[in-house]
Protein backbone atom coordinates (compact mmCIF):
# COMPACT_ATOMS: atom_id res chain seq x y z
CA UNK A 1 0.00 0.00 0.00
CA UNK A 2 2.36 2.43 0.64
CA UNK A 3 4.38 1.55 -2.39
CA UNK A 4 1.45 2.60 -4.23
CA UNK A 5 0.94 6.08 -2.30
CA UNK A 6 4.45 6.34 -3.42
CA UNK A 7 3.92 5.12 -6.88
CA UNK A 8 0.94 7.92 -6.99
CA UNK A 9 2.53 11.23 -5.47
CA UNK A 10 5.11 10.40 -8.18
CA UNK A 11 2.52 10.49 -10.91
CA UNK A 12 0.82 13.31 -9.69
CA UNK A 13 3.82 15.54 -9.07
CA UNK A 14 4.95 13.99 -12.95
CA UNK A 15 1.87 14.81 -14.45
CA UNK A 16 1.66 18.60 -12.98
CA UNK A 17 5.28 18.87 -14.76
CA UNK A 18 4.08 18.40 -17.89
CA UNK A 19 0.63 20.57 -17.61
CA UNK A 20 3.32 23.04 -16.27
CA UNK A 21 5.90 22.52 -19.09
CA UNK A 22 2.74 23.05 -21.19
CA UNK A 23 1.88 26.45 -20.26
CA UNK A 24 5.13 27.59 -19.98
CA UNK A 25 5.61 26.31 -23.73
CA UNK A 26 2.30 28.52 -24.53
CA UNK A 27 3.43 31.20 -22.54
CA UNK A 28 6.83 31.29 -24.34
CA UNK A 29 4.93 31.26 -27.81
CA UNK A 30 3.22 34.08 -26.96
CA UNK A 31 6.26 36.10 -24.93
CA UNK A 32 8.31 35.26 -28.64
CA UNK A 33 5.44 37.18 -30.50
CA UNK A 34 5.15 40.07 -28.14
CA UNK A 35 6.76 43.56 -29.40
CA UNK A 36 9.03 44.69 -26.32
CA UNK A 37 9.80 48.69 -25.91
CA UNK A 38 13.08 48.99 -27.56
CA UNK A 39 11.07 47.63 -30.67
CA UNK A 40 7.87 49.75 -30.43
CA UNK A 41 10.04 53.04 -30.06
CA UNK A 42 12.26 52.51 -33.10
CA UNK A 43 8.55 52.31 -34.76
CA UNK A 44 6.98 55.25 -33.04
CA UNK A 45 9.82 57.25 -33.59
CA UNK A 46 8.88 57.29 -37.12
CA UNK A 47 5.60 58.87 -36.18
CA UNK A 48 5.89 62.79 -35.06
CA UNK A 49 2.89 63.99 -33.09
CA UNK A 50 0.64 66.54 -34.97
CA UNK A 51 0.62 70.20 -33.83
CA UNK A 52 -1.41 70.77 -30.97
CA UNK A 53 -0.81 74.71 -30.33
CA UNK A 54 -3.78 77.28 -29.89
CA UNK A 55 -3.67 78.86 -32.99
CA UNK A 56 -4.72 75.74 -35.03
CA UNK A 57 -8.36 76.92 -33.53
CA UNK A 58 -8.14 79.91 -35.45
CA UNK A 59 -7.38 78.60 -38.72
CA UNK A 60 -9.69 78.25 -41.86
CA UNK A 61 -11.96 75.83 -41.54
CA UNK A 62 -10.57 73.51 -44.30
CA UNK A 63 -7.39 73.65 -42.24
CA UNK A 64 -8.88 72.23 -39.20
CA UNK A 65 -10.60 69.86 -40.98
CA UNK A 66 -6.97 68.80 -42.24
CA UNK A 67 -5.50 68.74 -39.08
CA UNK A 68 -8.25 66.54 -37.12
CA UNK A 69 -7.83 64.08 -40.10
CA UNK A 70 -4.04 64.03 -38.87
CA UNK A 71 -4.83 63.60 -35.31
CA UNK A 72 -6.97 60.37 -36.24
CA UNK A 73 -4.54 59.01 -39.09
CA UNK A 74 -1.82 59.49 -36.08
CA UNK A 75 -3.76 58.16 -33.26
CA UNK A 76 -4.54 55.01 -35.69
CA UNK A 77 -0.95 54.26 -36.81
CA UNK A 78 0.37 54.89 -32.82
CA UNK A 79 -2.34 51.96 -31.54
CA UNK A 80 -1.69 49.38 -34.54
CA UNK A 81 2.39 50.12 -34.43
CA UNK A 82 3.22 47.00 -32.42
CA UNK A 83 3.83 44.92 -35.66
CA UNK A 84 2.68 41.52 -34.13
CA UNK A 85 -0.51 43.42 -32.76
CA UNK A 86 0.97 42.46 -28.73
CA UNK A 87 2.90 44.18 -26.46
CA UNK A 88 4.80 43.59 -22.91
CA UNK A 89 3.85 46.24 -20.31
CA UNK A 90 7.16 48.29 -20.47
CA UNK A 91 6.27 48.25 -24.38
CA UNK A 92 2.68 49.25 -23.25
CA UNK A 93 4.05 52.41 -21.03
CA UNK A 94 5.88 53.14 -23.95
CA UNK A 95 2.52 53.39 -26.37
CA UNK A 96 0.39 55.31 -23.53
CA UNK A 97 3.50 57.76 -23.10
CA UNK A 98 3.28 58.57 -26.94
CA UNK A 99 -0.39 58.98 -26.77
CA UNK A 100 0.18 61.48 -24.07
CA UNK A 101 1.33 64.03 -26.48
CA UNK A 102 -1.77 64.63 -27.75
CA UNK A 103 -3.86 63.73 -25.33
CA UNK A 104 -5.15 63.69 -21.70
CA UNK A 105 -3.96 60.55 -19.72
CA UNK A 106 -7.49 59.53 -19.08
CA UNK A 107 -8.48 59.58 -23.16
CA UNK A 108 -4.93 57.93 -23.71
CA UNK A 109 -6.38 55.19 -21.17
CA UNK A 110 -10.13 54.89 -22.69
CA UNK A 111 -8.34 55.06 -26.84
CA UNK A 112 -5.93 51.85 -25.04
CA UNK A 113 -8.44 49.55 -23.33
CA UNK A 114 -10.56 50.20 -26.89
CA UNK A 115 -7.95 49.20 -29.16
CA UNK A 116 -5.92 46.29 -26.74
CA UNK A 117 -6.93 43.44 -24.23
CA UNK A 118 -4.87 42.64 -21.41
CA UNK A 119 -3.60 39.09 -20.72
CA UNK A 120 -2.94 38.62 -16.94
CA UNK A 121 -1.61 35.83 -17.00
CA UNK A 122 1.36 36.65 -19.16
CA UNK A 123 1.15 40.29 -18.54
CA UNK A 124 0.80 40.84 -22.34
CA UNK A 125 -1.66 43.44 -24.41
CA UNK A 126 -2.80 42.04 -27.76
CA UNK A 127 -4.78 44.13 -30.43
CA UNK A 128 -8.21 43.82 -30.75
CA UNK A 129 -8.38 45.20 -33.95
CA UNK A 130 -6.76 47.35 -36.32
CA UNK A 131 -9.59 48.91 -38.25
CA UNK A 132 -11.91 49.65 -35.46
CA UNK A 133 -10.55 53.06 -35.17
CA UNK A 134 -11.88 56.48 -36.03
CA UNK A 135 -13.74 57.17 -39.40
CA UNK A 136 -11.82 60.30 -40.81
CA UNK A 137 -9.92 58.81 -43.95
CA UNK A 138 -12.59 60.10 -46.65
CA UNK A 139 -13.10 63.80 -47.38
CA UNK A 140 -15.77 65.39 -46.44
CA UNK A 141 -18.27 67.30 -48.58
CA UNK A 142 -21.54 69.45 -47.48
CA UNK A 143 -20.06 70.04 -44.18
CA UNK A 144 -20.88 72.11 -41.45
CA UNK A 145 -17.67 72.57 -38.70
CA UNK A 146 -18.69 74.42 -35.74
CA UNK A 147 -16.07 75.43 -33.08
CA UNK A 148 -16.78 76.79 -29.69
CA UNK A 149 -14.81 77.73 -26.32
CA UNK A 150 -17.21 76.54 -23.34
CA UNK A 151 -14.21 78.14 -20.69
CA UNK A 152 -11.43 79.90 -21.28
CA UNK A 153 -9.25 77.18 -21.20
CA UNK A 154 -11.52 74.36 -23.61
CA UNK A 155 -12.33 74.05 -27.00
CA UNK A 156 -15.16 71.85 -28.76
CA UNK A 157 -15.40 70.96 -32.23
CA UNK A 158 -18.36 69.69 -33.82
CA UNK A 159 -18.16 68.40 -37.46
CA UNK A 160 -21.36 67.30 -39.54
CA UNK A 161 -21.11 66.02 -42.96
CA UNK A 162 -21.34 63.50 -45.81
CA UNK A 163 -18.44 61.41 -46.86
CA UNK A 164 -18.08 58.57 -49.96
CA UNK A 165 -17.10 55.05 -48.98
CA UNK A 166 -17.16 52.97 -51.54
CA UNK A 167 -19.55 54.66 -53.37
CA UNK A 168 -21.98 55.11 -50.72
CA UNK A 169 -22.91 58.54 -49.02
CA UNK A 170 -22.82 58.21 -45.56
CA UNK A 171 -23.23 60.71 -43.16
CA UNK A 172 -20.39 61.09 -40.54
CA UNK A 173 -20.38 62.98 -36.98
CA UNK A 174 -17.32 63.71 -35.74
CA UNK A 175 -17.11 65.67 -31.63
CA UNK A 176 -13.93 66.37 -29.73
CA UNK A 177 -13.08 68.48 -26.56
CA UNK A 178 -9.58 69.67 -26.53
CA UNK A 179 -7.96 70.81 -23.22
CA UNK A 180 -5.93 74.10 -22.95
CA UNK A 181 -2.38 73.37 -20.98
CA UNK A 182 -0.21 76.56 -21.58
CA UNK A 183 -0.13 77.27 -25.12
CA UNK A 184 -0.72 73.77 -26.31
CA UNK A 185 -4.23 71.31 -26.69
CA UNK A 186 -4.60 68.00 -24.93
CA UNK A 187 -7.60 66.05 -26.49
CA UNK A 188 -9.73 65.26 -23.25
CA UNK A 189 -12.65 63.64 -26.10
CA UNK A 190 -12.45 62.61 -29.57
CA UNK A 191 -15.11 60.85 -31.57
CA UNK A 192 -16.89 59.67 -34.57
CA UNK A 193 -19.98 58.26 -35.60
Amino acid sequence: MRIFLVMLAVTIVLLGGCRTGQNADLNMKTLQKTVTIQQLNATLDKLPPPPMNRDIMSRPKEEIITWIKQVDDWTHKVLSSPVTGEMDEDAMRGLRDRLMLVYTPEMADKLIGYFYNHDPLVNTYQAVSTDNMLALRSDYHDYDLNISQPSPDQYRIELIGSTKLDQTETRMEHHSLYQLKGDRLLITDFRTS
